[in-house]
This record gives structure tokens, C-alpha cells and sequence, in this order.
């Protein structure tokens, strides 16, 4: 008789072999943990119980294998990083690998799904001032799709077409030269823009992948973090060099402040970061609004002169943004961005991205 497969009760959303990089002395058993919401400090936590949920990825076990398979192909490649301090080469199949990963590992955390929930509950009562009456709910159905398991599967495996929208953007590694080491969250990949920010462009999420200015920073173990940026818009040490070396203490703090911001509930650590360390950081975390907020906005559309009876109104759905003036050595705007102008929603997208909006769906046209 054919053996029935194991499917495994806890599905981790950040991957074990991601978390073994952080574990307690390089044990890869287990992981310092700090619960940001009861005040909580532990310095050891098991890792194959931990930043995970029970079938979370549902019961048959297709997207958990999916995404089983997806890890065996990337831990090689972000073990070499800090390992060998070895990137991949532009271009080149483990480019597009690494690049999957960071998209997957947005898309599976649990808050993405959380925040498509809260859109789903606010959309019916969301008032529209222009219709004079709530806005349409036709979107609803797809929400409750995405969230499902089926939903899951499908979105996951289709963000693979994300990856040549995000081949152009340059990519480094930032070398830690402090004391202070570098630490993750429950949802580790931080996306910010210092480019919009600077402008304080206010229009829909700035967390989407083909917006010009993103930055995408990944701690990799305490001393290592990939870098991905619009070199469009930045420049990240000199030309010549893929490893950046910072020793200045305020820019490695405020790279896990962000994480801090990120978070959903927990940060993470290994054994080089103290207690006094990561509560010190959560005081500091409590003068900015967190990320992942979610909102709906409703905006009137300018319509074309000549066009008699119609109006129509934008509805504008997104998350907030991590603010708080990131200013990190080495890292700076490179003269010509100065030059970008912004005047509508598509200026704020990279020359050829193909989805927009994908992270979530950020905005849709009605005529009324």
C-alpha cells in the first residue's frame, strides 16, 4: 500500500533555513525572540515551532510542498552570500531565484493575507462623497479568493511573473563592521523608498515592486543584509564593489528599527544582541507609525472636456508606508534623480514595469 503523505502541521512563513542563519551560537535549533506586543524577551525559542502557523498554507499539502521546493533552490544561494560573500551574477538564473524568493517571501507572511481581510470588511462601509453613497463592493469576492487556499496557491506561484519587472534594479551586500548586530522579524523583507518619501508623494502604497525609488533591504545573519535598489535613483558604495562596509552604529540601528516597523508581532536574534539592545530599539520604534496600516481612499477623477454627464471616482486601497527619514552611510541620490518628475500615477512607476500595483490592487476607475 502506498504510504500517506506527511504533510507538516506547521508551516512556516519565514523558512527554517532563513531562521537557522539568526539561530542561538549557530546551533540551527533555535532563535532569540522578542514579542513586541506583551513586552517579551526570550533568547531561545525552537525554530521548527517558530514564525509559523498550523496548516497555514492549507491541508493537502500542494503550495507547502510548492513551497518546500522553492527553499531547497534559494538557501544555497543566500547561505553563499554570507558565507562566501558571493552574489549572483546579473542576469543569470540564481539572479532570478533570488529575486523569486524576496517576492514569495512578501506575498506567503501572514499580514499580506491580513491586510486583504481588513480591505474586505472596510470596503462595504466605505463612503464615497463623489457617488454620495458607498462605494461598489464587486471587488469583494476576489479579496475573499485570494485569501483562500486555493487563492494562496495561485497567487504565490503566479508572482514569478513579478521577477523580469525586478531584474534591472542593482543589488548589493551591506557588511556590518559594528557591535551592534543585525536582526530579522516576522515579516523580514522591508521594502522602503527614500525617493518618494523625499517628495512626499502621498498617492497609493509606496511598497509596491515597480515603483521607481524601491529599496528592498533583507538581513541575511547578524553581519550581512542584501541591498536591492533602483540605481536610477541611488548608489550604494562606489561602482566597483558589491560589498559596502558600514561602521557607523545609527545606520545599522535604523535598518532594524525597521524591522521593529515591520513586524507583525515578533522581532529575532541570535545570541549578539542583548536584551537592553532590542528593547532600547523597540523605545525607539514607538515615535514612528508602523507599516502594513491598511486604508481605502476614494478620489474624483478629472474627466476628458466635452465629455457631458460623467464623473468618475478612484478608490484607493493600500497600507502605510515606513517613514522615518532612513538616512544610511554609504547610501545616498545620485544626482540625476533630482531630474524625475511626478505628476501622474503611472510617473511613479519604473520605465517598462509590466504589473503595477500587484502587492495589492491599489486603486480602480468607476464611472458613476
Amino acid at each position: 500500500m502506498a504510504q500517506k503523505k506527511q504533510i507538516p502541521k506547521i508551516q512556516h512563513f519565514v523558512p527554517q533555513f532563513f531562521q537557522r542563519f539568526f539561530s542561538f551560537e549557530n546551533n540551527g535549533k533555535t532563535i532569540g525572540m522578542f514579542e513586541t506586543t506583551r513586552n517579551v524577551f526570550k533568547s531561545h525559542v525552537k525554530i521548527s515551532s517558530h514564525l509559523g502557523r498550523k496548516h497555514f498554507y492549507g491541508r493537502d499539502g500542494e503550495l507547502e510542498e510548492w513551497l518546500a521546493k522553492l527553499e531547497s533552490h534559494s538557501a544555497p544561494i543566500f547561505r553563499e552570500m554570507w558565507e562566501g560573500e558571493k552574489l549572483p551574477i546579473p542576469q543569470s538564473p540564481n539572479h532570478s531565484k533570488m529575486l523569486h524568493f524576496l517576492i514569495i517571501l512578501d506575498l506567503r507572511n501572514p499580514i499580506h493575507f491580513k491586510i486583504l481581510k481588513k480591505f474586505e470588511q472596510r470596503l462595504p462601509n466605505t463612503k464615497s462623497k463623489i457617488s454620495e453613497g458607498n462605494v461598489s463592493t464587486d471587488m469583494i469576492p476576489g479579496l475573499q479568493e485570494q485569501q483562500s487556499d486555493k487563492g494562496k496557491l495561485n497567487s504565490l506561484k503566479s508572482a514569478e511573473l513579478l521577477v523580469p519587472d525586478l531584474l534591472n534594479l542593482k543589488y548589493k551586500l551591506i557588511k556590518n563592521k559594528t557591535s551592534n548586530p543585525f536582526i530579522i522579524s516576522d515579516n523580514p523583507l522591508v521594502m522602503y523608498n527614500q525617493f518618494l518619501e523625499k517628495r512626499n508623494w502621498k498617492f497609493g502604497s509606496q511598497r509596491d515592486f515597480g515603483l521607481k525609488g524601491l529599496q528592498l533591504f533583507l538581513p541575511l545573519n547578524d553581519s550581512y543584509m542584501l541591498a536591492v535598489y533602483d540605481s536610477d535613483i541611488y548608489k550604494l558604495g562606489n561602482k566597483k564593489e558589491h560589498i559596502v562596509l558600514i561602521d557607523d552604529k545609527k545606520s545599522i540601528d535604523q535598518l532594524n528599527l525597521l524591522q521593529f516597523l515591520n513586524s507583525e508581532s515578533t522581532v529575532n536574534f541570535n545570541h549578539k544582541a542583548s536584551e537592553h539592545y532590542i528593547r532600547t530599539l523597540q523605545e525607539k520604534s514607538k515615535k514612528y507609525k508602523k507599516a502594513n496600516d491598511d486604508f481605502i481612499n476614494v478620489h474624483e477623477i478629472k474627466v476628458p472636456k466635452g465629455t457631458d454627464n460623467l464623473t468618475a471616482q478612484m478608490i484607493e486601497m493600500g497600507v502605510s508606508d515606513l517613514n522615518i527619514r532612513l538616512s544610511l552611510q554609504k547610501l545616498n541620490f545620485i544626482s540625476k534623480s533630482n531630474a524625475v518628475k511626478l505628476h501622474t500615477i503611472s510617473d511613479q512607476y519604473r520605465k517598462n514595469v509590466k504589473y503595477k500595483a500587484y502587492t495589492f490592487k491599489v486603486f480602480t476607475i468607476t464611472p458613476i
